[in-house]
Parts: C-alpha cells; sequence; structure tokens
C-alpha cells in the first residue's frame, strides 16, 4: 500500500528533479554532438588516405575514445535520472489506483 505522503514525496521529486532531467538530456545531445566533431577534426587531421582510413584514424584517436567516454557517462546518468523518475511517476499513479479504489469502497 502506498501512503499519501509516498505519494507526495514522489510528485516533489519530480518537481525537484525536473532541471536535473533537462540538465542531463542536454548534456548527452551535447556528447553527442562532440563525437561528430571530434571525428570530423581528427579525419581533417589524418594522414592522406582513403575515407576509410582516414575515419579509422578518427575513431582510433584518444580524443575520440574520451569523448566516447563522455557519451557514455552522459547517458548512464540521463537513464538513471529518467529511471528514477519513471519509477516515481508509478509510484503516483499506484496511489491514485489505490485512492480511487478505497473511494469506490473497494478494499484492495
Amino acid at each position: 500500500m502506498i501512503t499519501e505522503e509516498r505519494a507526495e514525496a514522489a510528485v516533489e521529486y519530480l518537481r525537484d528533479t525536473a532541471d536535473l532531467y533537462g540538465q542531463t538530456c542536454g548534456r548527452e545531445k551535447l556528447s553527442d554532438l562532440s563525437l561528430k566533431r571530434i571525428k570530423a577534426l581528427q579525419m581533417i587531421s589524418a594522414p592522406p588516405g582513403s575515407v576509410a582510413d582516414r575515419e579509422a584514424f578518427a575513431y582510433a584517436s584518444a580524443d575520440y575514445k574520451a569523448a566516447m567516454e563522455e557519451a557514455k557517462d552522459a547517458t548512464a546518468e540521463r537513464e538513471t535520472v529518467r529511471a528514477k523518475r519513471q519509477a516515481a511517476e508509478l509510484t503516483i499513479e499506484v496511489w491514485r489506483s489505490q485512492y480511487s479504489a478505497r473511494k469506490a469502497g473497494i478494499n484492495l
């Protein structure tokens, strides 16, 4: 049984983490764009060769690897915040169902 206090805490959590969620989404988007930028810069600085050779050079660079790690971290952070927010939303939905059932005289 989910208490009203727990449902209120879930609502407060959603409110309190709205900015954090937006920031994590922005960080993830920026990290994706950084990967593309680093790839382009590395391909420009690659030794002469085919596009495939220059692309391989870019993907093998330390800068690209660091950007991949940043993208991984940004995605993990966003997914963690998203999952916690979803859990709060589900808590509220379960509380609503329980509350509606109690009002209707149904004992859960």
